[in-house]
């Protein structure tokens, strides 16, 4: 701790001008946190009842011939890593890197293929030498079906054209504001569930609603899956902000009050140096 005044000053405004840069940041970060969440919240009815009925038509996989459920025979595998671009989000990047890479290694990083989404991924990926098809830089925890669209196009292009033969997401799901957990989801190849007790009649053919459904349904998958990413991305980077504000705030607390204590050391020395040299005129 700084015991020169001087010192003890230049410090306390560098931690205010701290303050002031990590206050900032957190509003930032509450005013896209809540955006998004909001897209989020509203969206999580909608595909989990459109997961229902996609799972109810499909039935029997062995009675669909789409190239989605049959797979194309390659052992390779796709990684979608999810990440963001910058940091300041405490240890969202940390976690969920650390996700993939236990993965990846659980596979055989000779077998798995990355598409990176955000900067922090990509260079992790660079960093370990592993095979990055494509990547998605820049976004900042920005959301847009243009970018849903590009993404989900990319993914099944891969999965289509035999480049690999099962296409995963790892990302951070978002449960609360403090509660976050890196993830893992299977996005291709489609497995069917075991079949309804009960039939139902379709009109027209399972085949044909279907062949429509799967687009729109790994469209819809794939936007909560980023609405939950981004989600969880601006709640990490909120926290991490007010936890830095509040700290900066107590060190400044206690350095002002040692400025004062230094003040006060400093006025009583000279105090005495005067009445020493008062008596000393007088003797």
């Amino acid at each position: 701790m700084p015991q020169n005044l001087r010192q003890i000053k230049n410090r306390i405004r560098v931690i205010d001008n701290a303050h002031k840069v990590t206050s900032a940041m957190e509003m930032i970060s509450v005013t896209k946190l809540n955006r998004t969440e909001k897209l989020l919240r509203g969206f999580r009815p909608y595909f989990l009842k459109l997961d229902t009925i996609f799972n109810r038509i499909i039935g029997d996989q062995n009675k669909l011939g789409s190239p989605f459920f049959a797979g194309n025979g390659f052992k390779d595998i796709c990684l979608c890593l999810i990440s963001s671009d910058s940091g300041l989000c405490g240890v969202h990047n940390t976690e969920i890197l650390r996700f993939a890479e236990d993965f990846i290694k659980s596979k055989g990083a000779g077998r798995v293929k990355v598409v990176a989404i955000g900067r922090r991924g990509l260079n992790h990926c660079k960093k370990y030498g592993y095979q990055v098809l494509s990547s998605y830089t820049g976004l900042n925890g920005r959301y847009s079906d243009d970018l849903c669209d590009k993404i989900v196009s990319d993914l099944t292009g891969i999965f289509l054209n035999g480049k690999a033969g099962e296409v995963f997401i790892a990302y951070t799901n978002f449960k609360t504001a403090l509660i976050r957990r890196p993830t893992l989801v299977k996005f291709l190849k489609l497995e069917a569930p075991k079949a309804d007790e009960i039939k139902y009649i379709t009109e027209p053919e399972a085949e044909e609603i279907v062949r429509g459904l799967i687009p729109k349904y790994l469209f819809a998958k794939m936007r909560l899956i980023l609405l939950e990413a981004f989600t969880a991305e601006h709640s990490a980077r909120t926290i991490a902000m007010k936890m830095a504000t509040d700290n900066a705030e107590e060190l400044s607390t206690k350095l002002l009050l040692l400025r004062n204590k230094v003040r006060q050391a400093n006025i009583t020395q000279d105090m005495l140096e005067i009445i020493s040299s008062a008596e000393a005129l007088k003797g």
